[in-house]
């Protein structure tokens, strides 16, 4: 992909304190953007990255992801890292409060994001709205259902949502990892080829491509990585 110019554009980074987030931040502040990290909480001074300004708000909650867009002008783009990961286990061992915690970590988020990221574009009459699905979420096989089903309600959220703008000159697109190089999954899966995992840096381009103001006929995609 094509290397990407930010100059003069903001980007609001949800999940900028998690691994990918903050990879995913580094990223569009290096291609000239004034990038905006939002996480539940700010992460301590020590691990803010330089040129970054950051804001707590609970991708959760309505009230405050629509105080967080609506305190400043519509961003150029709205990047969601959100989420988190379940493993893992058979249907006859099914926790309700894990599926439950599932859905509302990866899916309502992703909905109030989308809820709140449109309603301010849609009148700006431009912008990008990419999310982060997974590979869990088109794949029975190895992966845990409540995780699995929470990422396949990203993906279709994302084809109704583009199907909602289309025309109005904001897209709405997702990245869809199968696994990602952190410490998290490193520790998850001590044995596993970590070399071989796509690295944050590499997986960042695929948002700047999906985000960048040249991507305007691409809408509804799910890119895998």
């Amino acid at each position: 992909m094509p290397e990407q110019d930010y100059a003069g554009l903001s980007v609001l980074v949800f999940g900028a304190a998690g691994a990918l987030g903050s990879g995913v931040a580094a990223a569009f502040a290096a291609a000239g953007a004034s990038v905006t990290g939002a996480d539940k909480s700010e992460p301590p001074g020590e691990r803010q990255l330089a040129g970054i300004s950051y804001r707590s708000a609970d991708a959760g909650d309505d009230e405050a992801v629509g105080a967080l867009l609506d305190s400043a002008p519509a961003p150029w783009a709205v990047i969601n890292t959100v989420g988190g990961f379940a493993p893992h286990r058979p249907l006859t061992e099914l926790d309700r409060r894990e599926l439950a915690g599932q859905l509302e970590l990866n899916l309502v988020s992703a909905a109030l994001i989308t809820k709140h990221a449109l309603r301010v574009m849609q009148p700006a009459g431009a912008g990008r709205v990419v999310h982060t699905a997974s590979r869990a979420g088109v794949v029975a096989k190895g992966s845990g259902f409540a995780y699995s089903v929470s990422k396949l309600g990203v993906l279709h959220l994302v084809s109704m949502a583009a199907d909602d703008v289309r025309g109005t000159g904001v897209t709405v697109n997702c990245v869809v990892p199968s696994i990602i190089d952190t410490p998290a999954n490193r520790a998850a899966m001590p044995s596993a080829n970590h070399d071989a995992w796509p690295k944050v840096a590499d997986i960042a381009r695929a948002y700047l491509y999906l985000a960048a103001p040249e991507s305007a006929l691409v809408n509804g995609a799910a890119i895998p990585v």
